[in-house]
């Protein structure tokens, strides 16, 4: 048996982010240091997330073990976001999240004289809420949007492996989920650009409902894995393999109705199949180690979020989630590890990613058309690659390791829409660690650098242009040059 319980309490001031062009109103430049904001907005800002989980595995013989695993997760939230970047509340966004969860899993563990499986259940029950307030300055509105949905979740799953002969493997598995889904999405417009009395703001009329309803589905699939390998030799290994995934449909918390009236309707599940070739294995008498593989996946009804503003006469923005796409993601990643002398090892990897929208579809317009020619998947880039090397040596009775490493991403998009602004250009971050273990290896000491160049690069940003938002078009850059030391104690 096994129990673990553990809880993080987070105080840390909001992280607003870069103003990236100029402010129609208030005269606001982009700061000059790329970690400053002009962000003004104030507000409760705390995370609390808390788990415990107890697991238990019994051995009833040689060929079955028992496994049960029991948690328990809540999590809440209490934010400010100032999507502007201005001390102005053009567009301020104080937030509340909070969710529980309860999952429930046993396992069954088969062996046998050519066989081995895993065969097992799986429940949840979880609830997500919240509710947050767009505080719109320029259109002197406050829009409260709340929304909850419970999940009830049951899944039985089974996977085999059968040996064919000393080197032929097979492994078939598959997977049955359903989930039963009730959700209630409430939109409303308050005149006033101050908060709602749903973040705790004063309490005032509702000036106009634009989303109010409950609803219920069940989503329910069966997604199968068919896997061959073999063995070429001791030292080496080759597979193939075809899988399916889905991801249950639902509902957007953050739909307008007015706006997007299909909104009401939900999405539905999104499915993708796999298809995957690999070797793996060791050479050079074993002083090399790979993992390589080349991969397709065929995406269909992929759920997509954009963002949708309104145009004058009509006001208000909001979020639109609907099963807008298909895509095809391919592409090929390598990784392993190298001991080029006794003292010194090296770790690297490469990685190549085609990921192309075949279909994107909005209804915004109020008939379907699509625009994938004029989208891109964010996050994509097509190369990554990273190389390490680390030496080996004694000090102090002890074992000093020093790893200097370089990793490398290609050109990405932010988001699905190009825009030479928030779009990230090609970078390569340099880092370095020094790390000794005393004897007995009880006690470790390590140094650490990062980003020692000190590259500024984009990891998240929104984007909000015109008068109406006061062209808020803002980023977030990845930590610029750190150092951190770390003390370990094993007991």
């Amino acid at each position: 048996m096994r129990l673990a319980w553990d809880r993080v309490e987070d105080d840390s001031s909001p992280r607003h982010g870069h103003r990236e062009v100029n402010s129609i109103t208030g005269g606001y430049t982009p700061p000059a240091n790329k970690y400053d904001t002009y962000a003004g907005v104030t507000g409760e800002q705390k995370v609390v997330t808390e788990g415990v989980s107890l697991t238990g595995e019994y051995r009833v013989n040689d060929m079955l073990t028992l496994k049960s695993i029991s948690a328990y997760r809540t999590g809440d939230t209490h934010t400010v976001i100032d999507f502007d970047q201005t001390p102005m509340p053009t567009l301020d966004v104080p937030a509340i999240y909070s969710d529980r969860q309860f999952t429930q899993e046993f396992q069954a563990l088969l062996t046998g004289a050519r066989w081995s499986g895993v065969a097992g259940v799986f429940y949840l029950d979880g609830k997500s809420s919240g509710a947050f307030d767009t505080i719109a300055g320029n259109l002197g509105l406050a829009i409260a949007a709340a929304g909850s949905v419970d999940t009830k979740s049951f899944s039985i799953f089974g996977d085999f492996s059968y040996d064919l002969t000393d080197r032929l493997h097979l492994s078939l598995g598959g997977r049955y989920t359903r989930d039963d889904k009730d959700g209630s999405v409430l939109r409303l417009f308050y005149l006033g650009a101050t908060p709602t009395p749903y973040t705790g703001g004063a309490n005032r009329p509702v000036f106009a409902t634009r989303t109010n309803y409950t609803a219920s589905k069940t989503f329910e699939k069966f997604t199968p894995r068919v896997s061959v390998s073999y063995d070429f030799s001791e030292a080496v290994t080759g597979y193939a393999s075809i899988s399916q995934g889905f991801k249950s449909g639902g509902w957007d918390m953050r739909g307008d109705a007015a706006l997007v009236p299909q909104t009401v309707n939900g999405y539905q599940p999104e499915t993708v199949t796999t298809y995957e070739l690999g070797l793996k294995g060791s050479a050079f008498d074993r002083r090399m180690n790979f993992a390589s593989a080349i991969f397709y996946s065929d995406y269909k009804d992929q759920q997509i979020t954009t963002q949708q503003v309104a145009t004058p006469p009509a006001v208000g923005i909001a979020s639109v989630v609907d099963n807008a796409g298909a895509s095809t993601i391919y592409g090929f990643e390598l990784e392993g590890s190298a001991h080029l002398t006794n003292d010194i090892s090296a770790n690297f990897s490469l990685g190549y990613l085609k990921n192309e929208f075949d279909k994107f579809v909005t209804l915004v317009t109020g008939s379907p058309v699509d625009i994938s020619d004029q989208r891109k998947p964010q996050n994509s880039p097509e190369w990554s690659a990273y190389y390490g090397m680390t030496w080996r040596g004694d000090i102090l009775g002890g074992e000093i390791r020093v790893t200097p490493s370089l990793s490398y991403r290609s050109d990405y998009h932010l988001f699905d829409i190009p825009d030479p602004i928030l779009d990230q250009k090609g970078y390569v971050l340099a880092d370095a660690s020094v790390v000794w273990t005393a004897p007995g290896k009880r006690w470790e000491v390590g140094l650490f650098g990062r980003n020692l160049t000190d590259v500024r690069y984009k990891v998240g940003g929104y984007s909000f242009p015109g008068a109406t938002y006061n062209n808020a078009i803002s980023a977030f850059y990845g930590p610029p040059t750190t150092y951190s030391a770390r003390l370990t104690y094993r007991f």
